[in-house]
């Protein structure tokens, strides 16, 4: 059997790492504010390209802030240079130059005061005044309600509220959260294993357990450069076949599946009684061929019992290799979730004080099982490795996947030492987000992908688990994951043409009567934004839902907003 993954608390390096960004995102707002008294009395003058040296230089000037300035201790325009050949002369011109010399003071402080890199600091934030008659326009819905929030990606700083702090129905915004939980607690470079286990069975007869490790994302050939599909049953099959090959192993092999990992119902009475009708899930097992489906597309119907559909996959490849290799053996037609019969063995004393080489329970599996069947011993025959879960997460934020978030869910609970459930799930989420420091008051999930309309989140808190995963190194693919605007994934056909598009990365979220878009863009000026925009109580096909929540993202964009 193949180890469960072991939790990550206490002392997981991503927390760390968490709390580590956030007590440098404070040292470098102290810093910048530091930075801007010094700069108020500062001219930058820039130095010839041929020179070679800095790019500016910071001489001592009498100036002082001019009243009613947006950014306090910030000069709004700067003394033009003697070297400049064309003056600014406009207030336009002013205004234009303002970041970009506040970006070269910056580059200057870097370079001869050896701070860190004050660039972004220096960029001007939104004005709340400002922004908000623009976003409450932008926001507008004929019917329901629209909560926001939008919140300053350095400081945290919330700059927009609209309802933020109140508990709505989210939508496929629920996936944020479970990346930055999976991630916190199974790290970005864990990789599920599918292994291959050989146990005697009967007189000449061998069989072979397909142990389920969680991999939603199997591949039915060989194994694959893409995240879906990377550990391909095909590979597993050829390994397998070699393995018994190298054996000798002659007579029936018969091919059973250990997918015994998960607890509770495969689908939660929490979802519409359509939603596995309709292909939007399957029955949530701990294995199963891309996400639930016979082939690599997001518009196939999903498969009505996945794993085993890929233990027979397994078994057809298994039976093809063997052939080609010549082995002396018979695949048994069935394939079977029903145990091993073991060959009746009398074990030795040494045997019986040492543990076995290998248990096809399940490789989930948080605690010994706690059957009164003795559990066959077996020996790995061959494994697969899923992508990393960092690549895991993106594929899943890109296209909504709703199985594989179901399957993340159990498989950080397990991790976590809960129950590989529904609840278990729901709970490690919001368990894990509190201890990364986001306020989960009022915070309800019943499912890990959003598709109940029974989950309860804030559009604060959407915001606040962002923020965490873009001060995480070890989170961040909870963010760098996330569909663009115009270009990838659930938002290439949204936002084309406008300045939101290759520039806003958001998840989408859609229910019958919600529509909802969470994610970062970039300021016209460059200051990173974090924002979500949840639209509930919505009529009809959503559109002008979407809209709504598209022309915020939009605004935020073109904002400079001072």
């Amino acid at each position: 059997m193949t180890e469960p993954p072991a939790p990550r608390r206490p002392g997981r390096t991503a927390r760390t790492d968490s709390l580590t960004g956030r007590v440098a995102a404070a040292a470098r707002v102290t810093l910048v504010a530091a930075a801007s008294t010094l700069l108020a009395g500062c001219t930058v003058i820039p130095v010839p390209a041929s020179s070679g040296t800095a790019s500016g230089a910071v001489t001592s000037t009498s100036s002082t802030t001019p009243a009613g300035s947006s950014q306090p201790g910030h000069p709004s325009s700067l003394a033009p240079s003697p070297l400049s050949s064309e003056p600014a002369s406009t207030a336009e011109s002013a205004s234009t130059a303002e970041p970009l010399a506040a970006a070269s003071a910056a580059a200057t402080l870097t370079e001869f005061l050896d701070f860190p890199d004050l660039t972004p600091l220096l960029v001007p934030s939104p004005d709340p005044e400002v922004l908000g008659p623009l976003l409450a326009e932008a926001l507008t819905v004929q019917d329901g309600s629209v909560s926001a929030a939008v919140r300053d990606g350095l400081t945290g700083e919330l700059l927009y509220d609209q309802g933020a702090d109140t508990a709505v129905v989210p939508a496929s915004a629920v996936k944020v959260l479970t990346a930055v939980a999976a991630l916190e607690v199974l790290g970005p470079d864990h990789r599920y294993t599918t292994a291959a286990v050989g146990v005697p069975a009967g007189p000449e007869g061998t069989a072979v357990v397909l142990d389920a490790g969680g991999d939603v994302m199997l591949g039915t050939g060989a194994n694959a450069e893409e995240a879906n599909g990377r550990a391909g049953l095909g590979t597993l099959a050829l390994k397998t076949a070699e393995a018994l090959q190298a054996q000798g192993t002659t007579g029936t092999v018969s091919v059973h599946l250990d997918d015994s990992g998960y607890e509770g119902p495969t689908a939660s009475p929490d979802w519409s009684s359509d939603i596995v009708s309709s292909g939007n899930a399957s029955a949530v097992q701990p294995m199963a061929t891309y996400g639930g489906r016979a082939v690599p597309s997001r518009d196939t119907d999903r498969l009505h019992d996945p794993a085993l559909y890929a233990a027979e996959v397994f078994r057809d490849q298994l039976a093809a290799h063997a052939q080609t290799l010549g082995l002396d053996i018979t695949l048994a037609a069935k394939t079977s979730r029903e145990p091993v019969e073991p060959a009746p063995t009398a074990p030795t004393p040494a045997e019986s004080s040492s543990s076995p080489s290998s248990s096809p329970s399940s490789s989930l599996s948080a605690s010994p099982s706690s059957s009164a069947e003795p559990e066959p011993t077996g020996t790995e025959l061959a494994s697969v490795q899923s992508a990393p879960l960092a690549e895991q997460m993106a594929y899943m934020l890109q296209t909504s996947d709703n199985q594989v978030a179901e399957a993340t869910g159990r498989n950080l609970a397990l991790a976590a030492g809960a129950p590989g459930s529904f609840a278990g799930a729901a709970q490690t989420i919001e368990q894990t987000l509190a201890e990364l420091e986001v306020d989960t008051t009022g915070m309800a999930l019943v499912d890990a992908s959003g598709l109940s309309g029974q989950n309860l989140v804030s559009a604060a808190q959407l915001t606040a688990a962002l923020q965490v995963a873009t001060t995480a190194p070890d989170l961040e693919a909870a963010a760098t994951g996330l569909p663009v605007a115009g270009e990838q994934g659930t938002l290439e056909q949204r936002m084309a043409g406008t300045d939101a598009a290759g520039n806003v990365q958001a998840k989408t979220g859609t229910l019958s009567s919600v529509a909802s878009l969470t994610g970062t863009v970039q300021t016209e000026d460059g200051r990173t934004l974090l924002f979500s925009f949840v639209a509930n109580n919505q009529p009809g096909v959503l559109t002008n839902a979407r809209f709504a929540v598209d022309r915020g993202a939009v605004v935020l964009a073109g904002c400079g907003c001072r």
